[in-house]
């Protein structure tokens, strides 16, 4: 469970400085850092996929990754999700679709798995979804109405529990359109 909590809080800090990145520099710069970023995370992760050690990316994938997975995977997958939600979505959107998924990925996995009894077939529980669903939304109050926040929050914990494909890469774009349509 401790290597399960570090990864989280990993998570959540990667989350929350790729939100303040958006919120910062905008779009475009936003827009160029991410694509930089996953280009370079590509080739990083296909080097340390061949066992190819690249300090300090090596420490982290040693000590945060899960057994089975490329190296990187999640990593990639949250930029490209801030990517693809932020060439469709204004910043300010997708700034707030990059926390809902910080926070309620991250609270979701560890409440699941530290208090979650009533699982479902692929292993997610009804605990996890309400404690993801409930720090999303609590994070959501500064920038949201609560109408807006709920919504938006229930979509993602919902994607959370449910969704065949990754979740980071599919959260900020769904969160950003929800925002977008109930913000018309």
């Amino acid at each position: 469970m401790r290597k399960e909590i570090e990864r989280q809080a990993f998570h959540l800090v990667l989350g929350t400085v790729l939100a303040a990145l958006i919120f910062i520099l905008g779009k475009f710069y936003s827009l160029a850092i991410f694509g930089t970023a996953m280009i370079v995370g590509i080739v990083l992760s296909e080097l340390l996929h061949k066992n190819i050690r690249i300090q300090p990316f090596h420490w982290f994938i040693q000590r945060l990754e899960r057994r089975g997975v490329k190296p990187g995977m999640g990593t990639l997958n949250f930029v490209l999700g801030a990517f693809i939600a932020l060439v469709f979505f204004e910043p300010r959107i997708v700034f707030v679709s990059v926390l809902i998924l910080a926070f309620g990925d991250s609270f979701s996995t560890i409440i699941g798995k530290g208090f979650g009894s009533k699982r479902l077939n692929n292993g997610k529980s009804i605990e996890g979804f309400l404690g993801g669903f409930i720090a999303s939304l609590f994070v959501t109050l500064p920038y949201l109405n609560i109408y807006t926040g709920a919504i938006a929050c229930f979509a993602a914990s919902f994607i959370e529990l449910l969704c065949p494909v990754d979740d980071n890469v599919v959260i900020p774009p769904v969160a950003s359109l929800i925002i977008y349509m109930l913000t018309l």
